[in-house]
């Protein structure tokens, strides 16, 4: 098993992690950035070749600036790859795309780990045609695939309407965006709206586009079932009060031949947790999230945060926070020389924490009050799958906790919830929510399902040295 050194290993190649890499390997670090993806820029740059003249194509433009950077800069990017664990003195365990194993030595780490989508069960929600809106945009961006002539976007938060709009640019149809959060609730804040107003701008924009195309934006709506024999063929919803209750009569269905599924984003917090990073459950961040300080260091000396890891906000703070991360550990290091560098470092800081307004405001669009969640959650049939991988329902579930298992790892034991293929990377943020309703325990009071090295499933062959 091949074994190499480094200064500072970079765990994910996104935005921020990229950002990272530049301001350390120009400063004569040895850096080397290890990525689950194809490419670098993660989701938000899969579609490179396209960048308009509005806020989010400027944001889009400076990341390929920096992605182009990177390459002349020779920077050490090792794509389709699993980082499977970290051990004591900072010893990497990764597997590549051809099986093999090989270990990272390296004097420190930054987790750039990014979010993946979160998911609030409904009858249906495994039926095939219906798929994350982040999944919709991959198969668009990466493959130039629409998955239906015409898709129903739906679930909870801002994230709606840029998924429909991809969908739309891309010569698709979206009859509807049907969004759990009141229209009340997306009014933002006089101060945020005035030092964001170009986002903010943004979105107007995209959902005038939207309407123009013929879709129709309806708040306050509620997926209760996806429907089909052999695959999605309508979806049943019903309007919600700001409260959360029902209002009768006022159930509609709508043809799809997909349904494009979010409820916001969960921190890939995993390997953080692996190596005793203090993490915080925090909503206005993203939920569980890794603690850190102003120079987004973690509990674990040597060891650096940044991204959507540290709080869900999206591309512009992942840019800060990796310039930011990049010029702190340099610090850290003894090779943050000049005034210029200690300048840019304090202006980082504070371009971060208006950046971090920002990030409250959209995870208020998708988090809603344990007495909300909890009453939908209750409100849900026996039959609606928790963990599709391992077919364990929410009826399942509820007999667990009937009998007393009312913790994330009780529950595994007594159903199999979370063993399955994707390790719970689905269904861990089901689960909580569903104790958390179940059990009236808030959230921040649920422990979190334990992680142990392999992190990421991996074939028997690669850990024998075998390969694949």
């Amino acid at each position: 098993m091949a074994a190499k050194r480094v200064d500072v290993a970079i765990v994910g190649g996104g935005l921020a992690g990229a950002a990272a890499a530049e301001v350390l390997a120009g400063h004569g670090a040895r850096v080397l950035v290890l990525d689950d993806n194809l490419r670098p820029g993660g989701q938000y740059l899969r579609d490179r070749f396209h960048a308009g003249a509005g806020w989010a194509d400027r944001i889009r433009r400076r990341g390929l600036k920096l992605l182009d950077r990177l390459a002349l800069r020779g920077v050490d990017f090792r794509s389709c790859v699993e980082v499977l664990g970290i051990e004591n003195g900072f010893e990497l365990l990764v597997a590549d795309g051809d099986g093999e194993l090989f270990t990272v030595n390296s004097e420190r780490i930054l987790l750039a780990t990014g979010a993946r989508e979160r998911f609030i069960p409904f009858k249906g929600w495994t039926l095939p045609g219906v798929m994350a809106t982040g999944a919709v945009q991959i198969l668009i961006k990466q493959s130039g695939i629409l998955p239906a002539r015409e898709t129903l976007v739906a679930g909870a938060g801002l994230f709606l309407a840029a998924g429909a709009r991809d969908i739309q640019k891309s010569g698709g149809r979206v009859p509807a965006v049907l969004d759990e959060t009141s229209f009340s609730k997306r009014v933002p804040p006089p101060g945020l709206l005035v030092r964001q107003f170009a986002k903010f701008a943004q979105g107007g924009a995209m959902l005038a586009r939207l309407r123009l195309g013929g879709t129709a934006i309806c708040n306050g709506t509620r997926i209760l079932e996806a429907r089909g024999e052999d695959g999605l063929r309508e979806v049943l919803t019903t309007r919600v009060d700001r409260e959360g209750t029902v209002i009768p009569a006022s159930e509609t269905v709508y043809p799809a031949g997909c349904l494009a599924v979010s409820f916001g984003f969960t921190a890939n917090v995993e390997l953080a947790q692996l190596v005793g990073c203090g993490l915080v459950f925090n909503p206005e961040l993203g939920g569980w999230v890794v603690k850190v300080n102003e120079n987004l260091e973690t509990s674990v000396a040597g060891i650096h945060a940044a991204g959507e890891v540290t709080a869900i906000g999206g591309a512009a703070k992942s840019l800060t926070e990796g310039r930011l991360a990049g010029l702190a550990i340099l610090e850290r290091m003894g090779l943050l020389k000049s005034n210029a560098m200690r300048e840019e470092l304090s202006a980082l800081k504070k371009t971060r924490q208006r950046q971090m307004a920002f990030a409250r405001y959209f995870n208020s669009q998708y988090f809603f009050t344990p007495e909300y969640t909890a009453a939908w959650i209750r409100s849900l049939p026996n039959d609606v799958p928790v963990c599709r991988c391992e077919e364990v329902n929410l009826g399942d579930v509820r007999r667990a906790v009937a009998e007393g298992f009312d913790t994330p790892a009780a529950v595994k034991k007594a159903t199999r919830c979370g063993m399955g293929i994707c390790q719970g990377s689905t269904c861990k943020t089901i689960l909580l929510d569903v104790l958390s309703a179940l059990t009236g325990k808030p959230l921040a009071h649920i422990s979190l399902p334990s992680v142990r090295m392999p992190i990421k499933p991996v074939y028997l062959a690669t850990l024998a040295g075998d390969g694949i």
